[in-house]
């Protein structure tokens, strides 16, 4: 994990929503094996996903014990805020049920490249059940480019990275993620052991297109420290840089959101 001085630390994302239910769902049953087969995935991924959580709030979240598992102070605490917000979009998700026949129409929504696998999916498996009356249009791009097109009107909503919030009353922040510098399981990288960012000078990388602001954000941050970044590929979407990264050609950033999966079995360090 690349590490970064709080004045310059670059957020992106909030927490997977899964996390929090499977965070309920060991705390309910008290066993990671019973977990593993309500959530009806293995119960190495599952110990592997409380693990991810635990690094990255860097406190332990269940005591381990022969008789299963057990919240810590910290856990409950989590627990406690979790029940809320899942009871919450449970609520939201039924009252939008019950408006769905009344939404149609077309929609253009543009999504960043780097999210543009990961979220069209999602989006289309959630939305069009819910409005089976509205067509959707998603225009892939880089960040500016997506602004350009909601400020003219090509767009009627769109989802894009930002390093600071930008004045422009339309446009609302919706979560920050830091993003991390992740490589081939050769590269060895841990969540808890954070990079001096010096390190960004001796690697290859694959970054995305200069109009992307983190990727000026990124080089502005170099240039202020007197190091020259060795910019191998320019890509912006998801899967390639996965490719490049797994198989050792370039390092790249991405939020833990993005590459959950890959961490959790291994394909990937960050």
């Amino acid at each position: 994990m690349l590490g970064i001085d709080a004045d310059c630390a670059i957020e992106w994302m909030a927490m997977d929503l899964r996390q929090l239910q499977t965070l309920l769902v060991v705390a309910e049953v008290g066993s990671l094996k019973k977990a593993a087969l309500r959530l009806r995935i293995v119960e190495t991924a599952l110990s592997r996903q409380i693990r991810l959580l635990e690094e990255e709030l860097r406190t332990p979240l269940f005591e381990r014990h022969g008789r299963g598992l057990t919240p810590t102070e910290a856990g409950r605490r989590m627990i406690e805020r979790a029940r809320p917000i899942l009871a919450d979009l449970d609520q939201l998700r039924s009252e939008m049920l019950s408006r769905r026949n009344a939404v149609a129409g077309r929609v253009a929504i543009g999504l960043p490249w780097l999210l543009l696998d990961t979220l069209s999916s999602r989006l289309a498996t959630g939305f069009i059940p819910r409005y089976p009356a509205v067509n959707i249009r998603l225009v892939g791009g880089v960040s500016n480019q997506l602004r350009r097109m909601l400020q003219s009107g090509d767009l009627d909503l769109a989802l894009f990275f930002d390093v600071e919030p930008a004045p422009d009353p339309q446009l609302k922040p919706l979560f920050s993620e830091r993003m991390l510098l992740v490589g081939s399981r050769a590269c060895g990288y841990r969540l808890d052991r954070p990079l001096p960012f010096t390190h960004l000078a001796k690697v290859p990388l694959a970054l995305p297109e200069v109009e992307e602001p983190f990727r000026a954000h990124l080089e502005a941050l170099a240039r202020e420290r007197k190091l020259s970044l060795d910019v191998r590929f320019e890509v912006g979407a998801l899967q390639a840089l996965r490719a490049l990264a797994m198989n050792g050609l370039a390092q790249v950033f991405a939020s833990l959101h993005a590459v959950r999966a890959d961490l959790e079995v291994g394909l990937l360090t960050a």
